[in-house]
């Protein structure tokens, strides 16, 4: 046997990992991320275009200078073997200063200190190769690092080859080289790094501060949606969102809005339904409570009491009666039932809606001639044709003849007339019978209302037919209205349209 111990259930090693990084999947942290990300890599492509870019124009720039120094130093001696030679002094130096150098010397130092400034030397030729070598002064040296410049080994050294004549017809060959320049291309680059350094970290925290109000302004819409959905769940249905002025969550504000009223008007129909499922078995169960008691009755009287032949017709006939009552019942309810389901069978064909009151007419002459009550109809001479279900619109004027020959006294009248209309056709049927008061008019077509018509009128039917015949003129998309004043008698009229009805 094992012993089990029971312990509280541990997070995984991965939700424990995935804990403290759970603030990344919020949206407002991503778009600061992804800004962030983006002034970085702005950044970092800056740096490196300039970083590849910089020192080479700048070495370029400092190697241009150079050359220019160089010829510029050439001219410089140029001038000065000119000079030299148009005063005659030529010749002598061409054996002492200039073998000496003493002349190129001092061009040298000049170029050094003014045009170059950086090392300066000038070779020739003349009995092997002779050089003047020049750096900047002391003076020159300490006026340059004061404006920031270092010498700049960096920067390549530049050779210019020129002649000077310095007698006519004599030319001396002189090489001038510059190196070593005095630049300040490295504070350049410096400043220019500390300057990319400190806009890209202003840029990231720019970009930081916009994400995170452009985040704000994002999400708090959302967590005001979020919200609203939370007490709609709760059960608060008329919670709405509002509108925010951002184009897309104010869509989705829209759609959410619109499921919040379809699923509103879903359980507000619910309700109903429920409400009324209650009062139908309620309705039920006292009708059919009614018959089945009096069916008791009459079955424990058989076995009770000892009953002539002609009284035992005559509660058999009663029980008939009863039966009869709940047959006629349960079909009505199971109507109902298929109605509310929307699995109500419907045929729809265009036909002659003459057809149908002739039917129902010849139907229920014999039963209205029993109770001493004219059923006549009035119809169009030409045909009028609809689409319906001949079916249906035969149980709907049964019903409302059956109703008027019930509540119709001996010596009364009922008329079922069929008009052609503009928008289709009208089936009315009016009896002579007691009317209905006022106050009832609106309850006519509930189920099992009777209404408060004494007599057996009232005791014999289900209470159901004028509900069925309602549904049935709603299914062919039309309506049915009454007209009554208490003592003047009653009129239903249906009223049915050209359109197509439910189910063609």
């Amino acid at each position: 046997m094992h012993s089990a111990k029971t312990e509280g259930a541990r997070p995984s090693i991965g939700a424990r990992i995935r804990a403290p990084l759970a603030w990344l999947a919020r949206l407002n942290v991503r778009l600061v991320f992804i800004l962030a990300g983006v002034a970085l890599i702005a950044l970092l492509v800056s740096g490196i275009a300039l970083s590849q870019i910089l020192p080479g124009f700048f070495l370029d720039q400092a190697e241009r200078r150079s050359l220019t120094a160089a010829q510029a130093t050439a001219l410089l001696v140029q001038n000065r073997g000119q000079f030299l030679a148009e005063t005659g002094r030529a010749n002598v130096l061409l054996t002492r200063e200039l073998r000496d150098t003493q002349l190129l010397q001092v061009e040298a130092q000049i170029a050094a200190d003014v045009l170059a400034q950086g090392t300066v030397e000038i070779t020739y030729k003349a009995d092997g190769a002779r050089a003047a070598i020049a750096t900047p002064s002391d003076e020159t040296i300490s006026q340059l690092e004061a404006d920031g410049l270092r010498p700049d080994p960096a920067v390549p050294a530049v050779t210019h080859t020129d002649l000077l004549e310095i007698a006519t017809g004599f030319f001396v060959e002189l090489t001038y080289t510059v190196k070593d320049p005095y630049t300040n291309r490295v504070a350049t680059l410096q400043r220019v790094g500390d300057t990319l350094v400190g806009t890209g970290l202003a840029a990231l925290l720019v970009s930081v501060l916009i994400g995170v109000l452009g985040a704000r302004a994002l999400t708090r819409p959302l967590a005001r949606l979020r919200r609203t959905a939370g007490r709609l769940a709760a059960g608060q249905l008329d919670e709405r969102s509002p509108q925010f002025g951002i184009l897309e969550v104010d869509d989705l504000a829209h759609q959410f809005n619109a499921m919040a009223d379809r699923l509103s008007e879903s359980l507000r129909m619910l309700e109903a339904d429920r409400d009324r499922l209650r009062e139908f078995v309620a309705d039920v169960s006292h009708e059919l409570r009614t018959p089945i008691a009096a069916l008791r009755a009459f079955t424990e009287l058989q076995d009770d009491v000892v009953m002539s032949e002609e009284e035992r017709r005559d509660f058999l006939e009663r029980s008939r009666e009863q039966i009869a009552r709940l047959e006629w019942m349960s079909t009505n309810l199971l109507d109902l039932s298929r109605i509310d389901a929307g699995i109500f069978p419907m045929d729809i064909h265009d036909g002659d809606l003459r057809d149908p009151v002739r039917s129902v007419a010849e139907a229920h002459a014999q039963v209205a001639a029993a109770r001493g009550i004219t059923l006549s109809f009035e119809v169009p001479s030409n045909p009028v044709m609809l689409p319906f279900d001949r079916e249906r619109i035969v149980q709907l004027l049964s019903n409302l003849v059956g109703n008027a020959v019930k509540f119709t006294p001996r010596g009364g009248e009922v008329v079922v007339v069929l008009r052609e209309t503009d928008e289709g056709g009208e089936l009315e049927v009016r009896d002579s019978g007691p009317g209905i008061r006022a106050e009832e008019l609106p309850h006519v077509f509930d189920r099992f209302f009777r209404g408060t018509n004494v007599g057996e009128a009232r005791a014999s039917g289900s209470g159901l037919g004028l509900a069925i015949a309602r549904s049935i003129a709603e299914m062919h998309r039309g309506r049915i209205d009454v007209v009554s004043t208490p003592g003047h008698g009653a009129r239903f009229i249906a009223h049915l349209p050209k359109g197509d009805a439910e189910g063609q």
